[in-house]
């Protein structure tokens, strides 16, 4: 994704540069602003064939595929707010905003985003192994909802993304909070977040297709 941003948004200044097409030639970074925004590839569709029960696709292939995507959204969604920062429509002003300080920010951006949802995921992880949450299912499901919101909550507050956040600390609750949880919660939980997602998706085709017409 970061490639793919660079390749298309310089290549998008270059031609703007050379006067081949309307683009502006003096400022990359509305190019590069541009090269993030259309660089996070989403395989819905790859998604939904591989994960119909029909089609017995190995589940390993379509957590890769998963998290793969949910990563390119999450480094897609950081790029262009670090360009965002550094962009101004009168031009580039290389003494407070350069394309290296950018990148700098964002590197500092996605480690810090990584930090907070891996420290979140082992605080909530140990929170659920020291504690008899497991007596009590609908807490323990509640607390698991709540702790999820609470890492995405906080990456935003401390200005970092809380996308890359929240998937970090859901790897690190998969790796460790699942031996800590009840029979009854893994059940609940697995089906309540897929309920969930799958009402997500639905919405978003929803809203899509609607704003076609509107």
């Amino acid at each position: 994704t970061i490639i793919s941003t660079f390749c298309v948004g310089l290549l998008t200044w270059f031609v703007g540069y050379l006067g081949i097409a309307h683009v502006d030639g003096t400022n990359p970074m509305e190019a590069l602003l541009f090269g993030a925004l259309i660089s996070s590839v989403d395989p819905v569709a790859t998604l939904s064939i591989i994960g119909n029960a029909e089609v017995r696709c190995d589940q390993l292939l379509y957590s890769l595929v998963f998290r793969a995507s949910v990563l390119n959204d999450a480094i897609a969604i950081s790029l262009f707010r670090v360009f965002a920062i550094y962009y101004d429509p009168a031009g580039p002003d290389w003494k407070t905003a350069n394309i290296p300080a950018a990148l700098v920010s964002f590197l500092f951006i996605s480690a810090f985003s990584i930090l907070t949802g891996t420290c979140l995921g082992l605080l909530a992880s140990a929170v659920y192994k020291h504690t008899e949450l497991s007596r009590y299912p609908n807490l323990e499901t509640s607390l698991l909802f709540l702790s999820c919101y609470l890492c995405y909550s906080t990456g935003e507050a401390l200005g970092v993304s809380g996308i890359m956040a929240l998937f970090f600390q859901g790897i690190v609750l998969g790796h460790y909070n699942s031996y800590n949880l009840s029979e009854h919660s893994k059940l609940c939980s697995e089906q309540i977040f897929s309920t969930l997602s799958t009402l997500a998706e639905t919405a978003v085709y929803l809203y899509m297709g609607s704003s076609v017409f509107t």
